[in-house]
């Protein structure tokens, strides 16, 4: 019935579309997998032999039953010795030095990206991040401020890439599939970290090229020869892209809020920083990234030094429940938008339940870990449950920058990361903090609390201040009308009173 009144907007098969989104997929596999790959190889550049066995212990002895499941002792000779006494005060600032330049960088990656080129922007970005990867061994080896500052370079280079891919999504996705390409190119997270983390691992307890300085090496060159594949297949919008077909054109902009010919005006900073969903937005981002780098920075530690699981391992089980992650998030993004196309529920139930879900899912399975002592099987199990479920936050609060303002999507998400990615550095020195001298369970029950508590406070914030109508900041100030592409004049004026209450 839908596709009779909309003919212009009838399911076009993937095409260039999905070139795009593909490509940007393996942009972050790239950029993640760069991101990731010191967290485990961290394990093996440590002496952990003096590091964890000082006079003041920091390694467990809870956890040493041979009976366990999967247990293996960290100390039998196919575990190496690293080089560097780093303490655990130290991982903590080398970990977190990522994120000091992170921060800075995301609000001019997104508006660069919305003015001058998101594919340039993001395509940059990714390329001096791999260059800067192949020297880390070097600076690592010269002095460790080096390799913190070259973490913080990394960062800063790194913070436009996802702003600048929201930029393009508000450009390249159709409102009716802008949940499966959203979770299709962002799923590139999970699958650069499962990929990353046990190659680093395996790559650490070889000879290939010194051990560990190979893990930086591969996923250098890789991230090099991905630029080539970028700058090739992929343009800032479809309007300009040489191979997309007509049908395929028409199908994306009919199918949008946005118009891709006319030029963007200057952001209204003053009415985004007073909008309620968006700050609602914001707070949802820093307990999403809060829980997010929490595990993904120190759950290779918590395996390594509580559990005592080798190496290998260590890669493995921090790496697999990301992959059940991107499963879930796939199904769950095809089912919502499903559902929203054959207007079954409202976009608004859809990105607050999804987001509910995520919340509350990851944080009682946080809750389930900090009760599982030293049961290595229900702690394996209760991480891959949290992480998994998490895969429906790429149907809720990931899409609420396009909702808000695809024009600007690329600024809001500027905007939120900058806030919510300063828990990529907090949160590994609070970590470092607690269990410094302190590697218990004790300890490592309050890290995983803490989590628990900021995520699911931010879930009730977004339950009960977000939106996922279009703004008013979002249009352009010089018309009194928003403009849908290829929309009639009566639909635009029916698209004008749905989305003329704004904060209603």
């Amino acid at each position: 019935m839908n596709s009779n009144k909309d003919p212009d907007k009838k399911f076009v098969l993937p095409g260039v579309r999905y070139i795009f989104a593909i490509t940007g997929f393996l942009g972050f596999c790239t950029i993640y997998a760069i991101r990731v790959n010191i967290n485990v190889a961290i394990v093996a550049m440590i002496n952990s032999t003096v590091v964890y066995n000082q006079d003041n212990k920091t390694s467990s002895d809870e956890c040493t039953d041979s009976s366990l499941p999967i247990y293996t002792n960290s100390t039998t000779p196919s575990q190496k010795t690293g080089e560097f006494l780093w303490s655990p005060k130290m991982q903590g600032v080398i970990l977190g030095a990522f994120y000091y330049g992170y921060c800075i960088s995301q609000i001019p990656g997104g508006r660069l990206a919305e003015i001058f080129s998101g594919k340039w922007v993001f395509g940059i970005g990714v390329g001096i991040t791999a260059l800067l990867t192949l020297i880390t061994p070097l600076a690592a080896q010269y002095h460790v401020g080096l390799l913190i500052t070259i973490r913080a370079l990394e960062g800063l280079a790194q913070g436009v890439t996802m702003p600048a891919m929201h930029a393009m999504l508000g450009r390249w996705a159709p409102d009716s599939e802008k949940g499966i390409l959203n979770c299709l190119i962002y799923s590139g997270i999970n699958i650069g970290t499962v990929a990353a983390m046990p190659l680093t691992g395996y790559l650490c307890n070889t000879d290939f090229l010194g051990g560990w300085p190979s893990a930086f090496y591969i996923i250098g060159i890789f991230g090099c020869l991905w630029c080539i594949l970028w700058f090739t297949l992929v343009t800032d919008t479809p309007l300009t892209h040489p191979f997309i077909s007509k049908r395929e054109l028409k199908y994306i902009t009919t199918n949008q809020k946005i118009e891709l010919k006319s030029e963007l005006n200057p952001i209204p900073w003053m009415k985004v920083w007073t909008s309620i969903p968006f700050w609602a937005l914001i707070v949802t981002s820093v307990g999403q990234d809060w829980c997010f780098y929490t595990i993904i920075n120190d759950l290779p530690t918590f395996f390594a030094t509580i559990l005592h699981f080798k190496m290998e391992q260590t890669g493995f089980l921090s790496s697999f429940p990301y992959l059940m992650q991107t499963f879930v998030g796939m199904s769950t993004a095809f089912i919502a938008d499903t559902l929203i196309r054959k207007e079954m529920v409202t976009t608004n139930f859809v990105r607050k339940f999804c987001n509910s879900v995520a919340s509350f899912g990851t944080s009682l399975g946080l809750i389930g870990v900090c009760l599982s002592a030293c049961n290595v099987t229900m702690n394996v199990s209760f991480f891959i449950f949290s992480l998994a479920i998490g895969g429906f936050c790429y149907s809720g609060y990931m899409l609420t920058h396009l909702d808000l303002s695809p024009e600007y999507a690329g600024t809001l998400m500027g905007i939120t990361n900058t806030i919510s990615n300063l828990a990529g550095f907090i949160a590994p020195l609070l970590v470092g903090f607690l269990t410094d001298n302190q590697q218990t369970l004790h300890q490592w029950r309050i890290v995983f609390g803490i989590t628990a508590i900021i995520l699911s406070l931010s879930g009730v914030v977004y339950i009960f201040f977000s939106s996922s109508k279009k703004q008013n900041w979002g249009r352009a100030e010089s018309s009194e009308s928003l403009i849908y592409t290829g929309l009639s004049t009566t639909q635009t004026n029916q698209h004008e009173n749905e989305y003329g209450a704004i904060n209603s």
